[in-house]
């Protein structure tokens, strides 16, 4: 089971806080919590409330829920039921080592939500106005947003601390996708291509009196599949058939290609850019990140994986009001 890290961070911001912050309701919400008790965590008890706002929390802010299968409710729950067992894991563990998220932390997670949220209505209302997302209580948004915090700033601070990419790395990296980096010269044009000679050399002409007109053209003229985007395309060098690639490796930005024909008719070519290889100081800071999102989580699920095996988990599949059928054991 992996916890994403991007996935992670937007979950962060899917709960507002206002008020307290006590260990109590981080973890239950409430001191007498009446639900039924549907899993036990090295002999602590998850009630079925708990489990209920995570899945809120998880799925309600992002699309409603249509007409599903039983297979299918099963199928999404164990999968929710796995992640709410790990999380849970994780929150207990930070809760030993006395973390916490701060108030900045949690006042920036307030307003990302409060926007997100916001926009997600106003798009949801304008296409149905009689439709409006379901969003949790606020009480249970507090528990929410500081339970997906506390287990950001455990991984922050107690798996990810010592990790850095080295200079190394990323030229290994480079250096082992050069298909990517320093592949062959490519090239955006815009295509005007027609049936009839008459047509294309009447709207060459045209081009050439005014070439930043050439998209118009191309969106009002053109019979190539991209003439709703103004005739804008992307080809690899020797892509094209000989005839056409001639026509355009020798232009430079923004000038204009003689009538071409070919078994499609008649092309005329406008050259936008070339896209040439990246050297590595280009790209450094992207297989940066890039290479530091890999380490992230491999750390993170070799992490949830050693927590998961080493913890009594008890799973009262009778309480549940599903069948349970995801990846982790239980009474």
């Amino acid at each position: 089971m992996r916890i994403k890290l991007l996935a992670l961070a937007v979950l962060l911001f899917c709960g507002a806080l206002a008020g307290c912050r006590s260990t109590g309701s981080a973890l239950t919400g409430s001191t007498e919590d009446k639900s039924p008790i549907i899993i036990e965590i090295n002999g602590s008890p998850e009630h079925q409330s708990a489990f209920e706002r995570f899945i809120k929390a998880r799925l309600s802010d992002f699309a409603t829920q249509g007409a599903q299968s039983q297979a299918d409710i099963d199928q999404l729950r164990s999968r929710l039921l796995d992640e709410f067992i790990q999380r849970q894991l994780i929150v207990r563990e930070a809760l030993k080592k006395n973390i916490e998220p701060t108030d900045d932390e949690i006042r920036r997670a307030l307003e990302a939500q409060h926007k997100q949220t916001s926009a997600a209505n106003t798009a949801t209302s304008s296409e149905n106005p009689d439709q409006n997302l379901a969003t949790l209580e606020g009480s249970e948004r507090r528990i929410e947003i500081f339970n997906d915090l506390l287990t950001l700033k455990f991984y922050q601070t107690e798996v990810l601390k010592d990790v850095k990419v080295t200079s190394q790395e990323v030229e290994g990296y480079y250096s082992a996708n050069q298909d990517r980096y320093q592949g062959k010269n490519g090239f955006y044009v815009r295509e005007i291509r027609v049936r009839e000679e008459p047509e294309a050399v009447k709207l060459y002409r045209q081009a050439l009196t005014k070439p930043g007109d050439f998209a118009v053209l191309a969106k009002e003229n053109s019979e190539a599949p991209t003439a709703a985007s103004g005739g804008l395309i992307y080809y690899e060098a020797q892509q094209l058939p000989a005839p056409l690639e001639q026509a355009i490796t020798p232009l430079k930005v923004g000038t204009i290609s003689r009538v071409v024909k070919s078994s499609y008719g008649f092309h005329i070519f406008k050259l936008e850019q070339r896209a040439e290889p990246l050297p590595l100081e280009k790209v450094r800071k992207e297989i940066e990140d890039k290479l530091l999102e890999a380490k992230n989580q491999a750390l993170i699920d070799e992490f949830n994986k050693r927590a998961l095996a080493g913890a009594r988990i008890n799973i009262y599949r009778d309480r549940l009001g599903f069948k349970y059928i995801g990846n982790l054991t239980g009474s």
